[in-house]
């Protein structure tokens, strides 16, 4: 069984590509209630991005997606967003994702 498989019960994760899915350790990614998993696809769609949240006090992975993909390059406003919405997570961290995805 993929230990990464927790997350399926997500609908914030479907974009992470099948490889990675299957082959990195994504244990420090957050599976959040519904509502904020709404606001989060909204704001996905709104800024044209991809989302993901890691629990508080993660750091990046040689082998990880933050190491892989490239973040999105935010406007001002989609930033303050963002940093609005990231308030309501409990000192988990959002990261905002190029789309469609940019290898580094």
């Amino acid at each position: 069984m993929n230990p990464n498989s927790f997350l399926t019960s997500s609908i914030l994760y479907g974009w992470i590509p099948d490889f990675e899915f299957n082959s990195y350790d994504l244990s420090d990614l957050v599976v959040l209630d519904q509502e904020l998993e709404k606001e989060c696809k909204t704001i996905e769609d709104r800024f044209h991005a991809y989302l993901a949240i890691y629990k508080k006090g993660t750091l990046a992975k040689p082998k990880g997606l933050c190491t892989t993909f490239q973040y999105a390059i935010l406007e001002s406003k989609a930033f303050d967003i963002c940093q609005e919405f990231e308030k309501k997570l409990d000192g988990n961290i959002l990261v905002v994702y190029a789309k469609p995805l940019k290898r580094w």
